[in-house]
């Protein structure tokens, strides 16, 4: 038992992005959820939902996750770690090397995949991984114009994990390719689309997002030293075909040091921000924006019996290279209390702190969205959370938390028109609004876990209290999630990926010769469902089959632009 349990507080969190931590725990029964190392999700508006997975025991297996679901706001810092349950220690097996992953699908729908793995040693474990997904859908515009919509993802990397005597170093190199048509078209004038469709130099216009990346961790491995560290360095290089381009490079450091009963600890970060060909976003002169993030939050970490405290303050600065200063400062709380252990835990804390937005940020959010921008920062003045979580029995867990924000500068997303006497002009890429708003939400994860059955749902409700703001366009009052993964026989097994988003308002600017006028219109509940499922063949060989937005309905993630409707993919994958 002592083996088992020095085991798993040594067990390696596996973090290919540039921020990875690893807090120490003094408790030694505490349980550890392992979070996957990578799982990369392709642009939202347009992709197929696939489940694709790998029972190989090597050190690094990424898995691609597809889903139609957009949270089209990051508006709450969800608590969504359950406890783990327990379903005894696995068997030993032989690792396997990697596999190679194939499949086709209608709408023109090629799928491939490789991942390869040196074999585990005692030092270096090494690997090789490329992807790639394309396809041609038909999308109806709300017009019932018919439209082409091709985009393709493609994705290089590099990994790697080194083992040192105290330390172990992980590291990765990362090229992405993603393309795509910004095809969307609000309203239902067809004849106004194709008057658009004539004259427009974006309408059906291709676009490419590229992305490079170099991420190195280091971090230390001797929990009985009373010094730990866990050091970060990342670079990221944007660009994409429309010209514009961004440089980012980060430092992320995390110091602790053990006092008494105490764990102090010391969140370090420093980046630089660069992008050009941009309309700056308060100096309309300027095609180029240069800002460092400085940010320090020291905390105690406490822990006695059945508490558990962590507390400190997040101090935080924005600074242009102009000398333009914004300085954020909020406490930072953690409070735990384990009445019943591994039954029931309550929670409650309190943070804040700036997000630096820029393009290349929000275009994983929302890749329509207008590629001159530059977006301001915006901030979390300061959050309030709490909830309680545990186990209802061996097999159950559950989580139910309410947070409550108060937030500066948040992002909405608007579609506008120009009209003038001779001449109407629609355009089709997102602009920005900004709004001051406070965000009341209430959440819930419950998951079932047996050997051959894993059924997981979530769930968020919103209360949204904005400033100026009557509009929160594309901003739902609640969203939905639910995951499940049933082993029918020990061949075949089947996944369902069912996401719900709430019926939401868009926001469409009308700019005519008398001034401004706005309109709204109602986006109705987004419902996809996915199904999948696997076959194993032999120890070597298994197929697989993919169908995505199962009952074929019209999804409107970003008004104007509409997903694919049912599309099927089939494959096979070789592990060797």
């Amino acid at each position: 038992m002592k083996t088992l349990t020095k085991t798993s507080i040594l067990f390696p969190l596996l973090i290919a992005s540039f921020s990875v931590y690893a807090q120490s725990e003094s408790s030694l029964d505490k349980e550890v959820e392992v979070i996957k190392a990578y799982q990369p999700n392709v642009l939202d508006a347009q992709k197929i939902t696939s489940n694709p997975s790998i029972n190989d025991t090597v050190n690094y297996s990424p898995e691609f996750d597809y889903r139609i679901f957009s949270k089209d706001i990051e508006v709450e810092k969800t608590i969504n770690h359950l406890p783990m349950v327990k379903l005894g220690t696995p068997p030993r097996v032989k690792a396997n090397k990697g596999y190679a992953k194939a499949g086709f699908g209608n709408a023109l729908s090629p799928y491939a995949e490789v991942l390869i793995n040196t074999s585990p040693s005692r030092n270096v474990d090494f690997g090789l991984q490329l992807f790639h997904y394309s396809s041609r859908p038909t999308i109806i515009l709300n017009n019932g114009i018919k439209v082409k919509t091709p985009f393709n993802n493609n994705m290089a990397k590099i990994f790697a994990k080194n083992q040192f005597r105290k330390a172990v170093l992980d590291w990765d190199i990362n090229y992405r390719h993603d393309g795509l048509t910004y095809f969307g078209f609000p309203g239902t004038d067809s004849l106004l689309y194709r008057q658009h469709e004539q004259k427009s130099s974006i309408l059906n216009s291709k676009q490419a997002f590229n992305n490079a990346s170099a991420n190195f961790a280091l971090r230390n491995t001797q929990n009985r030293t009373n010094f730990d560290y866990n050091v970060g360095l990342g670079y990221n290089y944007f660009w994409n075909a429309s010209g514009q381009a961004a440089h980012t490079a980060k430092y992320k450091g995390l110091f602790t040091t053990k006092y008494r009963k105490f764990h102090m600890k010391y969140d370090t970060r420093f980046a630089y921000y660069q992008q050009s060909n941009i309309q700056h976003y308060y100096d309309s002169t300027k095609n180029t924006r240069q800002f460092f993030e400085i940010s320090i939050a020291p905390y105690a970490h406490y822990t006695k019996g059945n508490i558990e405290l962590k507390a400190g303050l997040n101090l935080q600065s924005l600074i242009n290279a102009d000398s333009t200063l914004k300085f954020h400062i909020s406490p930072k709380i953690d409070f735990a209390y384990h009445p019943i252990r591994e039954m029931l835990s309550l929670f409650a804390g309190i943070e804040g702190g700036y997000q630096p937005n820029n393009y290349s940020s929000v275009v994983n959010q929302n890749p329509y969205i207008n590629y001159m921008l530059d977006v301001e920062p915006s901030e979390q003045l300061i959050a309030f959370y709490g909830g309680l979580r545990g186990k209802m029995s061996r097999r159950i867990s559950y989580l139910f938390d309410v947070n409550y924000g108060i937030n500066k500068n948040e992002v909405f997303y608007y579609l506008s028109e120009t009209r003038t006497a001779t001449d109407t002009t629609v355009n089709n890429l997102y602009n920005i609004d900004y709004d001051d708003i406070n965000i009341l939400r209430f959440g819930g994860n419950l998951r079932y876990s047996s050997q051959n059955v894993m059924v997981e749902l979530k769930g968020n409700y919103y209360i949204h209290d904005a400033k100026t703001l009557t509009t929160l366009s594309h901003t739902p009052k609640f969203d939905a999630s639910l995951f499940a993964k049933v082993n029918i026989t020990q061949k075949i097994s089947t996944t369902l990926n069912a996401n719900v988003i709430g019926p939401r308002q868009a926001l469409y600017k009308i700019y005519e010769p008398t001034g401004e006028k706005h309109e709204t219109y109602n986006m109705a509940t987004n419902i996809d469902i996915s199904l999948g499922g696997e076959y194993q063949f032999n120890n070597k060989l298994m197929f697989f089959i993919n169908a995505s937005n199962l009952i074929n309905r019209k999804q409107e993630i970003w008004y104007g632009y509409n997903s694919p409707r049912l599309v099927i993919l089939l494959g096979a994958r070789y592990t060797f």
